[in-house]
């Protein structure tokens, strides 16, 4: 049997007839499997639910066109001449047809010598699995080796990757429609049809075999928002796909990449269609016939490593064949077709898999127990082969491997032995790549060497940042041109949003320009000096775009502090003791804020940056109070689209730094406040209001109270002490010990939104460590956990980089 002869069939009966592509390929399918199965051309016909126009017609057909099908069913092979039949149970009914009623010799292709159940290779990972393979083969000896596996696995797509890379000839791999410049080709086509909510991101890899190169900020705008100098050849592509034929259309692409694809052209031209005009349904016409028909290449090697499909595949000939997974994808399933017996059909699938693992002198099997965190299922044709029972690879004969071998195939680049000069000792770090560190030092490798794109959310933020600037710089701009700078803000902003996102876009930059106006016209910044802080030149493209000035210095202050360890900019200096950040995302209270920020044991999210503008700002004010102000911008959008704005307060997160110790913040008003504010029912509250600050003040300057934890016994003291001094002034009751006692218990760290002076201190010997930690990683390794139970995987951003089993 030829299964290329299906092709030519197919262009006859589309040629011939009114069917359908759809049409065409089922009939035909159908009619090829039956004649096959049943040697009877016809016999599909004596099944009612087959019995259609369609199929009639290619039957008829199939009588007429010359292939190689016809021809096996027109000749018998004469008994007069020496016949060897190997395997004959493999053949199908239209194959015994050459053959004579009797005089033929038949013969197994497996011998009388039992052969062992084979003995598998273990490995924890498919990258693992390919470098031990590749390892052993060189173009040299690339004749040598065959690899079974099943087309389309993830080996497959590795294995390839990996013989391409070492310059190893093999066959058997992708096909036609595999080409990169196919399938750039018809992923262009597909990308022009798609709309106008096309991203960059979804087709930056045709762009780029297409030779189209774009800047990775604009990877998340659509494609028809960018300038038609941006998009070079792409512009004409599609005036191309418009205006022309196909024929037209693979002279631009192969203009535009520097490439021929002749196969290509012949396909189409076989079609039928290569002259006629680009249309969606052209297109997904074509793909359909790519699906359905294997269309052979001019290119098809004809030596190199065997690639053979575990599904299809009987004989590998090879000295040497590498199996490779042997999961239930290797056995194949019946077709529900009347004229299939299922058990004949599944015995002869047994027996091509039984042959199937004896190919080659040398025999080698590869197999992974897991595979992305889940159990991988032996093939069932392994339990007919063996008498005992079994769940998994583990359970059978095995040798198991650990993680990668030192192959090439794991570092493509060689490394030096040391670096070619010495690197700069870093100084400062600022809070976004101290949090990475924190979560996975190597993902934080990565942010320095993959530019983020921007997002809808990043942009957003972005330019109501600069909207808060242009406002400190000058409050009557966005008052007076408010409209001006909402059309400015969107023309930014929707070419990241399609046409059904802009308005609400639109509503929630409006809502925040609303809390910047009430916020900052109810909290106006002071003027002041700020020695440790620079002013440096950035560019407020908001601003440009209004032509107004924007000279604030209290806005985007720089700070690069190497006595700290950390560099960044702070939104606004409100005054000589309070700092501002704006922030576009759902508001966090205090304590998740100080959660996050915990060095003692690092947060699974975490986030330092309230840390390190206190750290920045009790630079510039040593032994002052010093309040940091989130203000979320766009927590309160619901209740604005209501006609109930949330008052600015409300929108806002205070942190304050206290430059004192634990003792004697417990001494202050504000704790005092803090462990007073329940009900007047409450037994703190009946116990310390008769008391009063100043006698509990009074009592905590003379009592240092440690933290819990810190020394216990001494808080047990102080507990009853404290108890015996309120019972003295307010009376020997009940409620009165239970209250103090309560109120000890609440004192057991800082209250919340409160960071005193130890904490800051702890918080720069943590920065001290991390970059002592991030100068010894740049001299030798980056490690992907920070924290003994790894990293917190949906806050990497590179994770496709990251090998997690070396």
């Amino acid at each position: 049997m030829f299964p290329d002869d299906i092709r030519p069939l197919f262009f006859e009966i589309v040629a011939q007839t009114d069917l359908s592509w759809k049409q065409a390929v089922r009939a035909l399918e159908l009619c090829i499997d039956c004649w096959t199965a049943t040697g009877d051309r016809e016999q599909i016909l004596e099944y009612p639910e087959f019995d259609s126009s369609a199929i009639r017609l290619v039957v008829s057909m199939l009588g007429e066109l010359e292939s190689s099908y016809r021809s096996i069913e027109c000749t018998t092979l004469s008994s007069e001449q020496e016949i060897a039949v190997i395997d004959e149970a493999r053949l199908s009914e239209l194959d015994r047809k050459l053959l004579p009623p009797d005089g033929y010799e038949t013969y197994s292709s497996l011998g009388d010598t039992h052969v062992p159940f084979p003995k598998l290779h273990i490995f924890p990972s498919a990258t693992a699995i390919v470098s031990a393979i590749v390892d052993q083969i060189d173009p040299d000896t690339a004749d040598r080796f065959g690899i079974v596996l099943a087309e389309g696995s993830l080996y497959s797509a590795l294995i390839e990757s990996a013989l391409e890379a070492r310059e190893i000839p093999y066959r058997g791999g992708p096909g036609f429609e595999d080409d990169d410049d196919v399938r750039a080709f018809f992923r262009l086509l597909e990308a022009t049809f798609s709309g106008s909510d096309q991203r960059v991101t979804e087709i930056r890899p045709v762009l780029a075999t297409a030779g189209i190169d774009l800047p990775r900020d604009v990877e998340e705008q659509r494609v028809d928002s960018l300038e038609p100098d941006q998009l070079g050849g792409y512009v004409e592509f599609q005036e191309a796909v418009d205006e022309g034929t196909f024929r037209d259309v693979v002279s631009v692409y192969e203009s535009i990449s520097d490439t021929r694809l002749v196969e290509l052209r012949r396909e189409l031209q076989n079609l039928g269609i290569l002259d006629t005009q680009v249309t969606e349904d052209h297109v997904s016409r074509f793909r359909y016939y790519l699906d359905a028909f294997t269309v052979p290449t001019d290119s098809d090697a004809t030596d190199g490593v065997l690639l053979a499909d575990a599904t299809s595949t009987a004989y590998v000939d090879r000295p040497v064949v590498f199996y490779v997974g042997l999961g239930p994808e290797w056995a194949q399933s019946p077709p529900d077709y009347p004229w299939i017996d299922r058990e004949a059909y599944l015995e002869r699938d047994l027996e091509r898999f039984e042959r199937l693992l004896q190919n080659g002198t040398q025999r080698y099997y590869f197999a992974q127990e897991t595979q992305a965190g889940s159990d991988v299922t032996p093939c069932v044709y392994l339990r007919r082969l063996r008498d005992e029972p079994f769940d998994s690879f583990g359970d059978l004969p095995h040798t198991r491997y650990g993680g990668h071998t030192t192959s090439s195939l794991t570092s493509p680049f060689p490394e030096p032995d040391d670096p070619l000069t010495p690197p700069q000792r870093i100084e400062t770090i600022s809070q976004s790549r101290l949090k990475a560190l924190a979560n996975s030092p190597r993902d934080a490798y990565f942010d320095r060497l993959v530019q983020s794109p921007s997002s809808v959310h990043m942009v957003r933020g972005t330019l109501l940042h600069e909207a808060a600037e242009i406002y400190v710089s000058d409050p009557s701009i966005l008052e007076d041109q408010r409209g001006r700078m909402l059309d400015a803000m969107c023309e930014r902003l929707n070419p990241y949003l399609g046409n059904s996102k802009q308005a609400v876009q639109r509503t929630y930059l409006e809502v925040g320009l609303d809390v910047i106006t009430a916020y900052l016209g109810e909290n106006p910044p002071a003027e002041g000096s700020y020695e440790t802080y620079d002013h440096r030149d950035h560019e407020n493209e908001l601003a440009t775009e209004l032509g107004v000035e924007c000279d604030s210095q209290l806005t985007e202050r720089w700070f690069a502090s190497p006595s700290i360890g950390v560099h960044g900019y702070v939104d606004l200096i409100q005054s000589e003791t309070s700092i501002v950040d704006y922030k576009t995302g759902n508001k966090k209270d205090a304590s998740d804020i100080l959660e996050a920020a915990s060095i003692d044991l690092v947060d699974e999210y975490p986030n330092f940056q309230a840390l390190v503008y206190l750290a920045k700002h009790r630079e510039e004010r040593p032994d002052e109070r010093i309040e940091l102000h989130f203000v979320h911008l766009l927590d309160g959008v619901d209740e604005a689209l209501t006609g109930s704005p949330p008052d600015p307060a409300d929108l806002v997160t205070t942190i304050t730094y206290v430059p004192a110790t634990f003792s004697k913040f417990v001494a202050s008003r504000d704790t005092f406040e803090s462990v007073t504010d329940y009900a007047d029912s409450n037994k703190r509250c009946r116990a310390l209001h008769p008391l009063g600050y100043e006698a509990y003040r009074d009592f905590f300057e003379t009592h240092d109270l440690p933290r819990a934890g810190d020394n216990p016994e001494r808080r047990a003291t102080i507990t009853e002490d404290f108890v015996a001094y309120a019972q003295e002034r307010v009376g020997e009751y009940k409620y009165v010990r239970q209250g103090c006692e309560k109120v000890i218990d609440d004192l057991d760290d800082v209250p919340t939104g409160y960071v005193l002076q130890s904490d800051l201190d702890a918080f720069e010997a943590f920065v001290d460590e991390q970059l002592e930690a991030l100068n010894e990683y740049r001299n030798s390794r980056f490690p992907v956990a920070y924290r003994e139970e790894g990293p917190t995987w949906d806050r990497v951003d590179h994770r496709d980089l990251i090998l997690t089993d070396r």
